[in-house]
């Protein structure tokens, strides 16, 4: 979860700015999430955010995660950063087992472990991606991303909603991990500086304002922006009533999902194109992502479950709950980004789990 910048330790501020906007995001969707569909402002911010702001931190996780696999120089066995790959499943699971305790069903519903239907479950799904790029290295960016594209889309076919190991968002996002982990700093920073993408940010601006103007303007999509809805959630486009049964439904869920990702790429231009390039808070910010990923939600849980804010009539109210929840968001961000959190996460990162072959060394993603 590392982006290197210009200004320290060979980061690329840009990116880190990326991150911080999308981490504020986050955390602004999971504190607004038990409220959001009895208030219409927060309704709508809801649906905006979560158009774009996942699949484009998938995307940067994937263009970071380059030292994941390491092909042997001589054309013998590469390596794998097996020590991250268990690192991400144990917090992971540490993660979960928080969670689960903080809700009260740790001990009432232990199988819910292997359940990751909330947060925990992008730390799986690293896992699962930096296990999947050997393939994906051997692959190639033309057949790779063909095949990542065609899996998410036939995924969708399966119904594992409920989260098991995190596998249907693992294979929704594919492609945006994978398209990442082809993508290089310099060919995105080339990208950036086109006017042309200034085309994609008032694109961005009308899909947005769609939402504002008629909340069901995304009903037709939206519920594959999660990442583990199946298809028969979804109402058949028009065009697929007349197919027969057996085709209609992968038929138009595959077109749906790919009009998702399709909006989630204009929006994350644009995104990119707005991003500011100096070094400043939010660079820090982005540089802190994974300790504010996990330390938000164990906060919004201890809310939920163990006081009575969610109850509060004023937060369905659309201007004071906007306001409430936004000042709360930020003050959940700027105590999980404290510096005293930082070294903790980053060594458990670093812990080798496995002992190193002879004549290895270890490397950093």
């Amino acid at each position: 979860m590392g982006a290197r910048t210009q200004a320290g330790g060979g980061r690329i501020a840009l990116f880190d700015n990326l991150k911080g906007m999308l981490i504020i995001l986050v955390v602004v969707g999971h504190v607004m999430h038990p409220v959001h569909s009895e208030n219409p402002a927060l309704s709508t911010l809801f649906d905006l955010i979560y158009l774009f702001h996942m699949p484009l931190f998938v995307l940067l996780s994937g263009l970071f995660a380059k030292g994941a696999w390491r092909p042997a120089a001589d054309g013998g066995h590469g390596r794998l950063n097996v020590n991250r790959i268990i690192s991400f499943v144990v917090l992971g699971l540490a993660y979960q087992v928080a969670l689960l305790a903080i809700n009260g069903m740790l001990l009432e519903q232990p199988g819910r472990i292997l359940l990751f239907s909330s947060a925990p479950w992008y730390l799986i799904a690293m896992a699962w991606w930096y296990l999947m790029t050997p393939a994906l290295a051997k692959l190639g960016p033309a057949r790779g991303m063909a095949v990542a594209l065609a899996a998410s889309l036939a995924w969708g076919c399966v119904d594992m909603s409920r989260g098991f190991l995190a596998l249907s968002r693992t294979f929704a996002f594919l492609p945006c991990f994978a398209l990442g982990y082809y993508l290089t700093t310099e060919r995105l920073m080339r990208l950036r500086q086109r006017p042309t993408l200034w085309l994609a940010v008032a694109a961005a601006a009308l899909i947005m304002l769609a939402r504002i103007v008629d909340e069901h303007a995304y009903d037709a999509f939206f519920p594959l922006v999660y990442g583990d809805n199946p298809y028969d959630d979804l109402e058949l486009l028009t065009i697929a009533e007349t197919m027969p049964a057996a085709l209609a439904e992968p038929l138009s869920g595959a077109v749906q999902k790919l009009l998702t990702l399709g909006l989630a790429g204009v929006c994350s231009l644009a995104a990119l194109k707005l991003a500011p390039k100096r070094r400043f808070w939010l660079t820090t910010l982005g540089e802190r992502t994974l300790q504010v990923y996990v330390l938000h939600r164990i906060i919004r849980a201890w809310l939920t479950f163990h006081t009575p804010f969610y109850s509060w009539p004023l937060l369905l109210e659309p201007v004071p709950g906007l306001l409430i929840i936004l000042g709360l968001s930020a003050a959940i961000t700027a105590v999980t980004a404290l510096p005293v959190f930082s070294r903790p996460f980053s060594r458990f990162l670093a812990i080798r789990w496995l002992p190193e072959r002879r004549g290895e060394t270890e490397y950093r993603s």
